[in-house]
């Protein structure tokens, strides 16, 4: 029967259905089997839709008739043995409290008492989208004039839209109530909102939520390599962070969406990144509701395989179900212990390396469909999940070879096959993408003061030339003190002609001196990583909250006095001006260092630039005062004799 026929079938069946029922209901003294029997060939159907309607009448009539606590209980026994225990929605997150009266039924009746069908305030504009177990359609909400996506669960039999909703399962409600709650509790810019819970008029039970528009990160993928709308592998990233970020958010909450995957991933136009699909979420603590591990393939009879049905089938695409019937398509991005079936082990990790591989297959997009699976390949989602058994994709290495080191080593840290040597949270491994895009260390790569400062110096070419100036001055009179002393030692050497046990001090000395100096080269280099902590960006002192001047002076005064120790605030110490004159006093003291001779300090006085400058303005005054002498001369002669001339006049002999 073709679906055309079988759509068919299923409307006249509910035309006679209905027919039926407006016939009764004028009072008509029909009977249920009189009807069947004069419509024997949609006999069967016309009875399942008849259960169908008394199961959810019940229900519908106990919700609109419960008022008080003894309906209440009513209710939730009702539900209790029609649904099974399997319906159990009062899902409470992050630890906040649940209600007293939290068993299944009772629950579901709180969720949903204010829902029942009186007049439904949605009007459908078309289907969206199927899961596993439910449909996502477009609708109109008539109050605020918007619009919205609503999820509605489906029987397994409505998995291929036919027809009437056939029954659901008290499991398949219970999950599908599940992923509403999750999804509603998780209050995070990246995870879809979820605005209502309720039942619609045809009995289906439903949830609404944003409507995202816009394109799943395969797609996005695609960009990358086409450069469409100017998207790049840099651009790509920082909607993987948001990623991490979101998940790390659930993560905290006690949450592990284990189905991660592009498809899941949703891009809006104004940049909006979310989350979708946590239909086989896990709520840590609680009883799973989902057995996540791949349902083997069927075996079959038939030994006779049409080209057109292989073709199907040798897909990467191709559908996988879990053994309890979801539909959760290629295992390309599953971690390995949930391709291996071992779901006790699945956390947090999981999703971890569900985002390496994400990364992976970005890099790799110009080679891969998706991880395991070259372009143009042929390959179908069982043989996906036995490449994912046996061991991990192809090195990024030979795919990629021009990608950075630093985030292939993030993508390879994600992605290990064991979950010891995995980043141990999604926070650690946004915090290292977050560190590549900023063009800082990224652990997974390397670490240390010396990474920090190359980082530093990429990061702040403009201020590099300055820095490494200030670098050589302070170096280079390091080195010509250090220099002074090894010289003063090889003349104490020669002076002393020491034997064996003199030479050995002397080698000791010079290693004492060595360590110093690399002591101060260390310094030097964390000085550098300080400088690059206040200067984070490109744009160097223009982010600085002070003026560039100021900022030096600042540093001036932080050399000369140094920085005191403050662990709760985690301040390091930095040596100032005085310790570093203590320590010189300290080396200098030390038995294997010649003493500081009066005869050295004539020396050094003597060579300083300064003692040149001051002995040429001494020869210059000197100079001044010959000049000068020659006149003061003659004119005291001359005083001299006209005081002797009027002694003669004043006094004659």
């Amino acid at each position: 029967m073709s679906a055309s026929d079988s759509s068919d079938r299923h409307r006249e069946i509910a035309r006679l259905y209905a027919e039926f029922l407006e016939r009764v209901g004028r009072g008509e003294r029909l009977g249920f089997e009189e009807w069947c029997a004069r419509h024997a060939e949609h006999a069967e159907g016309l009875r399942r839709l008849d259960r169908e309607w008394e199961r959810w009448k019940t229900v519908f009539d106990l919700l609109a008739s419960s008022r008080g606590e003894p309906q209440s209980k009513r209710l939730a026994e009702e539900l209790r043995e029609r649904f099974g225990e399997n319906v159990d929605p009062g899902v409470s997150l992050g630890g906040e409290p649940k209600h007293e009266d939290s068993g299944p039924s009772s629950e579901l009746l709180r969720r949903l008492r204010v829902h029942a069908p009186k007049g439904s305030r949605y009007r459908m504009l078309g289907e969206v989208g199927r899961g596993g177990m439910g449909a996502v359609v477009r609708v109109w909400d008539e109050d605020l004039r918007r619009t919205l996506a609503m999820k509605v669960v489906l029987g397994r039999e409505d998995a291929a839209g036919k027809g009437p909703t056939p029954p659901v399962d008290s499991r398949t409600l219970g999950r599908f109530l599940e992923e509403a709650q999750v999804t509603g509790q998780l209050d995070h810019p990246g995870i879809v909102p979820v605005h209502e819970l309720g039942l619609g008029a045809d009995g289906q039970v439903y949830f609404t939520m944003r409507l995202v528009k816009g394109e799943d990160l395969k797609k996005i993928f695609e960009h990358v390599v086409s450069g469409h709308e100017g998207w790049s592998t840099t651009r790509a990233l920082s909607v993987m962070l948001k990623v991490c970020e979101a998940m790390a958010y659930a993560h905290s909450k006690g949450v592990i969406h284990r189905d991660l995957k592009p498809a899941n991933i949703m891009v809006g136009k104004y940049g909006e990144v979310y989350v979708m699909d946590w239909g086989l979420a896990r709520v840590v603590g609680r009883k799973d509701l989902h057995d996540v591990r791949l349902k083997d393939a069927p075996a079959t009879s038939q030994s006779i395989q049409t080209e057109r049905r292989e073709e199907r089938d040798d897909t990467p695409d191709s559908p996988l179900v879990t053994m309890d019937g979801d539909v959760v398509g290629t295992p390309a991005y599953m971690s390995p212990e949930q391709a291996m079936g071992k779901v006790t082990t699945l956390g947090a990790q999981s999703d971890v390396y569900a985002v390496g591989a994400m990364l992976y297959h970005l890099l790799a997009v110009k080679e891969l469909e998706m991880p395991y699976v070259p372009k143009g390949a042929r390959v179908s989602a069982r043989s996906v999940h036995m490449a994912v058994v046996q061991g991990p994709p192809k090195s990024l290495v030979e795919l990629a070879p021009q990608s950075p080191a630093e985030l292939v080593a993030i993508i390879e840290k994600a992605m290990s096959r064991e979950t010891a040597t995995r980043y141990r949270d999604m926070e650690a491994l946004a915090s290292d993408l977050r560190a590549f895009l900023e063009g800082r260390v990224v652990s997974a790569y390397e670490s240390g003061s010396w990474a920090e400062a190359k980082k530093w110096v990429q990061r702040n070419k403009p201020l590099t030339a300055a820095v490494l100036a200030l670098l050589g001055g302070i170096a280079f009179s390091w080195n010509f003190a250090l220099d002074a002393d090894a010289e003063r030692a090889r003349a104490e050497d020669e002076r002393a002609k020491t034997a064996e046990s003199n030479r050995k001090l002397e080698a000791s000395n010079a290693t004492l001196l060595a360590q110093a100096r690399e002591q101060k080269l260390r310094g030097l280099i964390q000085e550098v990583a300080r400088f690059r902590a206040q200067c984070r960006t490109t744009d160097g002192l223009d982010r600085l909250a002070k003026p560039a001047y100021q900022w030096w002076l600042d540093e001036a005064d932080r050399f000369l006095n140094g920085v005191a120790e403050d662990r709760e605030k985690g301040i390091e110490w930095q040596p100032g001006l005085a310790d570093v004159r203590a320590k010189l006093t300290e080396l200098r003291g030390l038995p294997s260092v010649l003493p500081y001779t009066e005869e050295d300090r004539t020396r050094d006085l003597e060579s300083h630039p300064e003692r040149r400058r001051l002995r040429k303005l001494e020869e210059e005054a000197r100079e001044a005062e010959a000049t000068l002498r020659e006149p003061v001369e003659e004119l005291e002669q001359e005083i001299a004799w006209l005081e002797s001339r009027l002694r003669v006049q004043v006094f004659p002999a």
